[in-house]
């Protein structure tokens, strides 16, 4: 049999804890003029009691840790999105501007057609009148008479 000070000097804990274990424990403790004796079975018994305790403590920190690493990680991701957005608003600013740039060169090419159109209608329409004026020179026939006329002189 072991005192409370042996049990708590060979688990290295306190003489509290190795009451709170053995309460935790429901552990049947024989009572001396000292204080509390221990027996090997119960010394176990508030080893794996504290051992557990570790363990529950240590899964409550890894918890919270993966609350903080999750915490963390999702700010880093709604930064990153943020940043991603940014950028295709700036891609898709750039291409708006080419586009423009784009189109006003368009625009350039089809005054300049327009205007070649107009100047080909209007060399069109100089022609036309021409070829219609060689027409009537050429359908203007003279009458016989009058030629006859012409070749004695009257």
């Amino acid at each position: 049999m072991y005192t409370t000070s042996q049990v708590a000097e060979q688990l290295q804990l306190t003489n509290k804890k190795v009451l709170l274990f053995s309460k935790k424990g429901d552990l049947k403790l024989e009572k001396s003029n000292n204080g509390y004796l221990f027996t090997d079975e119960q010394i176990e018994q508030i080893k794996e009691i504290y051992e557990e305790s570790i363990q529950v403590v240590e899964s409550k920190q890894m918890e919270t840790d993966n609350i903080d690493m999750i915490r963390e990680l999702t700010q880093k991701l709604i930064k990153l999105e943020e940043k991603v957005e940014t950028k295709a608003n700036e891609v898709v600013s750039v291409q708006i501007l080419e586009h423009r740039c784009e189109i006003e060169d368009l625009k350039k090419v089809i005054g300049t057609l327009e205007n070649q159109v107009d100047q080909l209608n209007e060399q069109v329409t100089l022609l036309k009148a021409d070829l219609e004026d060689q027409k009537k020179i050429l359908t203007f026939k003279p009458k016989k008479r009058f030629a006859i006329l012409s070749i004695f002189g009257v």
